[in-house]
């Protein structure tokens, strides 16, 4: 890669999914940019790994239909991707649920092809495994919360805010923490009940499409990173792979980031990094300790693991659906990437947050999965191959509170800045998260 240039517009620090919006939308209103990024590949936490010689995703990402930022990311880069459609890439469909339980009946939610939010009334009233009372404890709830009736004077732990709600233990269980864990990737007891709230008015309440779920049919590297960095580097931007920032220093009206091969200067620097990395990359220009506080809240994030194991099987198998919930195993959700990715036999599953699988070592974690899936699939075969990765820092902890420490995009230092899912979106740590952030980070440099 040719040296650049050593002065720029805006300097991105980190090249995720925050951190390439941010670039996009730079570079697309005519600003030169550099991104550098401390690993070989972009992406960040959503990216694609190779694991004995099969290539996956260091975690199964979906989408709902309410991600309207990044869909339309994807759609701005799509000219620059290797596949002819977008039906080559996405896989939308209406919002359906299905729950294999151990020792009790499958709970179904049905598709319900009706306008927002008779779908959702439809899919609940329809629903098999259910009890009468716990369906309208459910539509009670939807009720209220569509109809702006619940008033939330201070946050509090979501399982909290559900007894208060009068929803029975059995729907919590079966409904209410399986939707926490995979929307927040928190424990139901710890998660914000605000955070929550905001996903759900605007994915159940928006319109049909807004609950769809849109599978990925690509690599997560194929979906955004590549076509990304072709976008940016054909509009002008230069991004630099391998390259860490160690430090910024002040420069008259430019600022300096120094990596281990390159001196850059721009005049706005974008920290899309986590927040461990951004508060150290802070300190070194807090010396009159006016970015105490920001650095201080950056340091109280706490962050929770996702565990994603895959299984190959022999091509034969057969799985009823793309995506399949389970209630009462360590494992979460199974998702076919036979008919998602085109990777015959090959099963990935899910299991988010805390738990004792975390104490498991990767062969014994293997074994649980294979077992529990052994009960509800006996015709299965035992599994070719198995590999295990553990994302450590997937996500922040969606905890109470945590909307009160989240950073805005701007920072109290003139020209830094801010981009990631933990800065305050009212979003989860998401991918629309990321890309909201990185967006709105990148729209406010251009209004000044």
């Amino acid at each position: 890669m040719d040296k650049p240039d050593h002065k720029t517009d805006v300097l991105i620090i980190g090249g995720g999914w925050a951190g390439l919006s941010a670039a996009i939308e730079l570079v697309a209103n005519g600003k030169s940019i550099f991104l550098i990024e401390s690993a070989k590949q972009l992406g960040g936490r959503a990216r694609t790994v190779k694991v004995k010689q099969t290539t996956v995703d260091n975690g199964t990402h979906i989408m709902i239909g309410a991600y309207t930022e990044t869909l339309r990311l994807i759609q701005k880069v799509y000219p620059f991707a290797s596949y002819s459609t977008e039906k080559d890439l996405l896989k939308r469909q209406c919002l359906s649920l299905h729950y294999k339980q151990k020792l009790k009946a499958s709970i179904t939610l049905p598709c319900i092809p009706l306008p927002a939010p008779f779908n959702i009334i439809g899919s609940f009233l329809f629903a098999r495994g259910l009890s009468l009372k716990d369906k309208l404890c459910v539509l009670v709830l939807g009720t209220k919360i569509k109809l702006k009736l619940i008033k939330i004077p201070f946050d509090l732990g979501l399982q909290d805010f559900f007894v208060q709600q009068k929803q029975t233990e059995s729907v919590i269980q079966s409904v209410w923490e399986p939707l926490c864990l995979a929307i927040m990737n928190t424990p139901i007891k710890h998660a914000s009940t605000e955070i929550f709230l905001q996903v759900l008015k605007e994915s159940f309440f928006k319109s049909r499409q807004a609950s769809d779920l849109i599978f990925f049919k690509k690599s997560l590297s194929e979906i955004l990173p590549i076509p990304a960095e072709k976008y940016i580097t054909q509009h002008n931007g230069k991004i630099l792979p391998e390259q860490k920032a160690l430090s910024i220093t002040k420069e008259n009206n430019f600022y300096s980031v120094t990596t281990a091969s390159f001196q850059l200067q721009a005049k706005h620097i974008v920290l899309a990094t986590p927040p461990p990395a951004a508060a150290k990359l802070l300190t070194g220009l807090n010396t009159q300790q006016i970015l105490d506080p920001v650095i201080k809240n950056l340091n109280q994030f706490s962050y929770q693991t996702i565990c994603t194991v895959y299984l190959q099987y022999p091509e034969t198998i057969h799985c009823e659906r793309s995506m399949q919930g389970f209630i009462g195993t360590t494992s979460q959700w199974m998702f076919n990437k036979t008919s998602l990715t085109n990777q015959p036999g090959l099963v990935s599953i899910i299991i988010s947050s805390d738990g004792p699988h975390l104490e498991m070592d990767n062969p014994s974690l293997i074994k649980t999965v294979t077992e529990e899936l052994a009960q509800f699939y006996p015709h299965w075969p035992e599994p070719l191959d198995a590999f295990v990765i553990r994302e450590k820092r997937a996500t922040f902890t969606a905890s109470i509170n945590i909307n009160r420490i989240r950073p805005t995009n701007k920072t109290v230092i003139n020209n830094i800045w801010l981009a990631g899912d933990y800065t305050n979106t009212q979003y989860p740590a998401t991918l629309e998260g990321a890309v909201r952030s990185g967006l709105q980070c990148a729209q406010q440099i251009l209004a000044e």
